[in-house]
């Protein structure tokens, strides 16, 4: 993707039409005459719309950044058909999943084709300690590792202990139910390869930490289900793996998502691997890779594929706990000050963060009107032409590039959409 002039002049306009419509809400629109409730939640308005702003111009920011060379970064490598692939570590983590659908991701696993003179070693990590996985794991000729004293430390606790008794400098961990495809090997250790084989020519190029693979799924998510839409929209997730991680990856600083993830064996040690003080090991432990010294990619073919949640209630859940996670590990890293996190992936990271205040900020722009219609309640001091003015030329053009650049994989309003759904179940539980 190489932006053309009259494209980013309209970035460019884009932006600044939108600054000086927040210079002049800040400074002349802010209600004094009301009384302290309205007065502090038209300032909790105007901070919505500036962290919403915020968040957007990173977006533009990192897409002007992704050129062809960065795209080309993507495009998987051709290897030597006389190299030989580094061996791999596959852990299979379970808890209490029905063997039916461990057995799936099994088998799945055992197929994998490996490539040239490589060695994959299938491990099923079961700290449930069941007789009839460990059976399983028997007739599927793959190993086995129990916790008898049992697991304190959930999944990050199970993967860590699973950790010291495997060995090989590849490693990837797959959910119960995440079913990877024949070509997940060879369509991910070639970048591998490949950076070892850059590194040698090219000292100051980074060693690659993890390769995150988008996250997939078999089923419809709800809103694909109760729309009957499977066959006209993506899965809600897609875009954040497949658009906005392809940008943070362009730039070394892919976020770790889950399962589909190939490590280094040498990143996660020096990680000090699985973060166990968290709801969200994925997210910290990729942040901890990246301030150990290692990039971070993300790829844009889906390499397996998991389940999604069916019902409002499972899916709600999932959200808090991934807020949540989120939150208690950007506490845990100091994101916002902590040194040693380069400038421009903390700007990264600090607009995950942000996102989970978004449905916050939706629920204030919901109630705007709301409080205007029934209580007469101005959180807006000001004429509705001047407002109109000074607002719609920004924010159009801003979503019109907003749209311009998406990919086919979800358009920007049915996002919003997508996330006004979710606003009044998560501000709350969230904060």
């Amino acid at each position: 993707m190489k932006f053309k002039f009259y494209k980013k002049v309209i970035f460019a306009l884009a932006i600044v039409l939108t600054v000086l419509y927040l210079i002049w809400r800040i400074f002349f629109t802010i209600p004094t005459y009301h009384h302290l409730f309205s007065f502090i939640i038209a300032l909790l308005l105007l901070l919505s719309e500036l962290l919403s702003n915020f968040t957007a111009f990173i977006l533009i920011w990192l897409r002007l950044r992704f050129n062809s060379e960065k795209e080309a970064q993507g495009i998987l490598p051709e290897i030597d058909s006389t190299t030989i692939w580094p061996d791999v570590d596959v852990i299979i983590v379970t808890h209490d999943e029905e063997v039916a659908l461990l057995q799936k991701t099994i088998n799945a696993a055992v197929n994998m084709t490996p490539g040239n003179g490589q060695k994959v070693n299938i491990v099923i990590a079961d700290d449930g300690n069941r007789p009839e996985i460990r059976r399983l794991a028997m007739e599927s000729h793959v190993q086995y590792i129990d916790m008898p004293g049992g697991n304190q430390a959930a999944k990050a606790g199970n993967i860590n202990h699973a950790l010291q008794y495997v060995s090989s400098p590849l490693l990837v961990v797959f959910d119960a139910d995440m079913i990877p495809y024949q070509t997940f090997l060879l369509h991910s250790v070639p970048y591998f390869i490949k950076n070892t084989n850059d590194r040698i020519e090219d000292d100051r190029v980074k060693s690659l930490g993890f390769l995150q693979t988008p996250q997939s799924f078999y089923n419809a998510d709800i809103f694909q289900y109760n729309l009957f839409s499977e066959k006209t929209s993506t899965n809600e997730q897609d875009f954040f793996s497949r658009d906005i991680n392809i940008l943070n990856g362009s730039n070394g600083v892919a976020i770790f998502t889950g399962s589909g993830a190939l490590f280094k064996r040498e990143a996660v040690d020096a990680a000090g691997g699985f973060p166990e003080k968290t709801l969200t090991e994925d997210f910290e432990l990729g942040i901890r890779i990246n301030i150990a010294g290692f990039a971070s990619i993300s790829t844009k073919e889906p390499e397996s594929s998991g389940m999604t949640p069916m019902d409002v209630k499972s899916v709600i859940k999932q959200r808090v706990r991934w807020a949540r996670g989120v939150m208690q590990s950007s506490r845990n890293l100091h994101i916002f000050m902590n040194r040693k996190i380069p400038l421009f992936n903390r700007l990264i990271l600090i607009n995950v963060y942000l996102y989970w205040w978004s449905f916050l900020r939706r629920m204030l722009f919901i109630l705007a009107p709301i409080l205007f219609v029934l209580c007469h309640v101005k959180l807006v001091d000001a004429n509705f032409w001047l407002l109109l003015i000074f607002w719609a030329p920004g924010y159009l053009l801003l979503h019109y590039v907003m749209n311009e650049e998406n990919t086919n994989i979800r358009g920007e309003r049915w996002g919003e959409i997508q996330e006004t759904f979710f606003a009044p179940y998560l501000w709350l539980p969230v904060y």
